[in-house]
């Protein structure tokens, strides 16, 4: 299908109109944007109020729809690479992207798309997420630091909320497909029009990839036969890991409504390896994402009021299809010759309505008030295994038929609902022409583990015309996840009496204006957490038990720049050092330092180059894992977009363009580690409907 779209665009490039010869104007009004122009860009996930990113009282960062295309990023995750802080880890199941800031593990990170959190209930990241097209995304706005005060549960090391293009906010009509490496394809449409004052919008995109396969040499089960006799491992071979999705979202807004409509699913995931890094060439699971949004906002309502109101529902369902094949046949006993096969599948829902007002009669204050209510319910549980306890309580003979545990005690969680309350405030005082102070505190309070109170405070000194400096401080938490309360896995039974984690953090920003082309940044961060969850086993016990046992502090210096040499020529990079303290939570898959360095240059009246070099440090090994240390990485990817006219416009990458041999952070299951994407590419084709 993408094949014929592709031969479909081609015709139409040979034999289609001609076109007058203008670029892209959306892309050539990024680049000649001035440094001070891009401080001045409007965010509201700081304050859930208009600032400029100079102005935010937080580590703010805003990607445009324009700087995404320029990076030639066709997924969210490879769009977050480039920010200060943020690295993302590859995770040997299904190659799941991990969202890591700071140094802290991805349990720490909300994610959020258009305010709605992708953090599922159970697991607490997303079984199958495999990040999302960037054909839908409008921008991104992310904060490094705590965002608990505005957003609640799990933003403790940071926020990313990614808008989509909706109603009112598509400037043009579109088609595009995109063809590369591992049998990649992939075509998306955007669509908007004016019906009698009823503003629609609609994105489609449909991808499909065989995707990367990397040679795995020793597996946690080759690991296995050396000690028991045994030949059941399916090492060396390949981990596969490929996958489909459609994503479609249709949005309309008349008056003071808005609606948003979203449906998102993936198939044929495959895993690749299981959590433990056994190869696992059967899974092909698959997940679905259904949004239903509405909001209102009346900037008329008093004169010193504007009130905003929203419902959300939201449904998430996920399978393993036929199943997890945790152990290959053969393993434990030549009896297991259809190998541990483990079926899962789970659905959840949730209902929120959140009511808030925007009180400006103070003179230089703007004080917002808010109250809310989320309800969250795990409605389906079902498992279907080979190994372990059956639902009599007896063991499972290696060998056997699937037993259906669905409904018992016996299977990995039992179904649960849960119930949130809160009510926030926040004061953006201007206290003189160079001081702004912004206060604010959330109180949630949960129905399974009670309440938690999460202040911050920011203060953002304009010292002079060209340096402005920052102090921040915040809490925030990480509510228990279904799986830590109530769920039963072989590595680690729950516990129902569970509190949450807890983390402040302090910051002290400086930003320097050197003059109109060159800008410095620098950040100064200490971060500490608190009754971190952790499995603790006592001598006597085969497993350990979810207890709130420990304390990590992390803490670093992030340093920006950007540099426009000319209207068409602009270099910005980043460079993060971090120091984790010895607790048993320091997250070794993190690298102490990394660095991005970009440049872009606009030439030729049509052309546009990207260059991105990525650079991620040695990550050292725990005491007890005596492989040597895993090496540093440097990863260059390259773009070439053309627009030779007013509709057309063509684009070419390529990814690891040196064939950097980078490998992920693994366990000993791995001894070699996770190798990363070869060299590959992609060409793109677009084409846009103008009035």
């Amino acid at each position: 299908m993408f094949h014929k779209n592709i031969y479909t665009l081609s015709l139409l490039l040979l034999f289609g109109p001609q076109v007058h010869a203008l670029h892209d104007e959306k892309l050539d009004h990024f680049l000649s944007l001035s440094l001070e122009e891009l401080m001045d860009l409007e965010v509201t996930i700081s304050t859930d109020t208009r600032q400029t990113v100079a102005k935010a009282p937080s580590a703010v960062t805003v990607i445009t729809e324009e700087d995404i295309k320029a990076t030639g990023a066709t997924n969210l995750v490879d769009v977050l690479e480039s920010v200060p802080g943020i690295h993302i880890r590859a995770n040997q199941f299904g190659f799941r992207p991990l969202i890591q800031i700071r140094g802290a593990t991805a349990t720490q990170t909300l994610l959020m798309v258009n305010g709605v959190s992708m953090r599922d209930l159970l697991w607490g990241f997303g079984f199958f997420w495999k990040g999302m097209p960037v054909s839908s995304i409008e921008r991104i706005e992310i904060i490094r630091g705590p965002g608990s005060a505005l957003f609640g549960a799990d933003a403790s090391a940071g926020v990313i909320n990614v808008i989509t293009k909706a109603a009112r906010k598509i400037s043009h009509n579109e088609v595009g497909v995109r063809s590369g490496s591992f049998d990649t394809d992939n075509g998306w449409v955007q669509y908007a029009d004016n019906l009698n004052g009823v503003y629609v919008g609609l994105t489609m995109d449909f991808f499909n990839t065989d995707g990367h396969d990397p040679q795995i040499d020793t597996d946690a089960q080759s690991i296995s036969d050396r000690r028991s006799g045994t030949t059941a491992s399916l090492a060396a071979d390949n981990a596969q890991y490929g996958w489909k999705s459609e994503e479609i979202r249709f949005s309309a807004a008349y008056s003071n409504w808005r609606l948003n409509l979203d449906y998102a699913k993936h198939d044929d995931i495959e895993t690749g390896m299981t959590g433990l890094g056994v190869l696992d060439p059967i899974t092909k699971a698959n997940d679905k994402r259904i949004n239903a949004d509405v909001f209102y906002n009346d900037s008329q309502f008093h004169p010193d009021w504007i009130v905003d109101a929203e419902l959300r529902f939201q449904d998430y369902s996920y399978s393993s299809g036929d199943g997890f094949q945790e152990r290959p046949p053969g393993a434990l006993s030549e009896a297991n010759r259809s190998g541990i096969i483990n079926q899962m599948r789970s659905a959840e829902r949730r209902v929120s309505a959140e009511a808030s007002g925007l009180y400006s009669g103070f003179q230089g204050q703007s004080v917002r008030l808010g109250t809310g209510y989320i309800w969250q319910d795990l409605y389906q549980v079902e498992q279907y295994v080979n190994f372990g306890t059956g639902p009599d309580g007896e063991e499972i003979p290696l060998g056997s038929e699937l037993v259906d545990l669905s409904d018992t005690p016996y299977a990995f969680s039992p179904e649960k609902r849960r119930k949130i309350y809160y009510v926030f405030a926040q004061d953006i005082w201007q206290l003189a022409s160079d001081w702004e102070l912004t206060a604010g505190a959330r109180y949630d309070h949960y129905s399974d583990f009670g309440s938690t109170f999460n202040p911050r405070l920011g203060l953002v000194w304009q010292s002079t015309d060209q340096l402005t400096t920052k102090l921040f401080y915040g809490r925030a938490f990480r509510p228990p996840s279904f799986q830590e309360l109530y769920a039963s896995t072989s590595n680690a039974l729950p516990n129902p009496e569970l509190k949450p984690e807890r983390s402040e953090t302090w910051e002290l920003a400086f930003s320097y204006r050197l003059n109109s082309n060159l800008n410095f940044g620098m950040n100064l961060f200490h971060y500490q957490q608190t009754d971190l969850i952790d499995d603790v086993k006592a001598p006597e016990d085969t497993v350990g038990t979810f207890t709130n046992i420990g304390e990590h502090t992390i803490q670093g210096i992030e340093l920006e720049a950007k540099w426009q040499l000319a209207n068409n020529l602009r270099i910005s990079g980043n460079y993060t050092i971090r120091d984790q303290d010895d607790s048993g939570f320091r997250a070794f898959d993190q690298p102490e330092q990394d660095a991005y360095l970009r440049g872009d240059w606009y030439f030729l009246h049509h052309w546009n180059w990207n260059l991105q070099l990525n650079w991620i440090g040695e990550r050292e090994r725990r005491a007890n894992d005596s492989r040597a240390t895993l090496d540093d990485y440097l990863i260059v990817d390259t773009t070439f977009r053309y627009f030779p006219g007013h509709n057309w416009e063509f684009a070419t990458s390529i990814r690891n363009l040196f064939d950097e041999d980078a490998r992920e952070y693994t366990s000993p299951n791995i001894p070699e580690g996770l190798p990363l994407p070869e060299r590959n590419f992609y060409a793109e084709i677009r084409y846009k409907f103008h009035d």
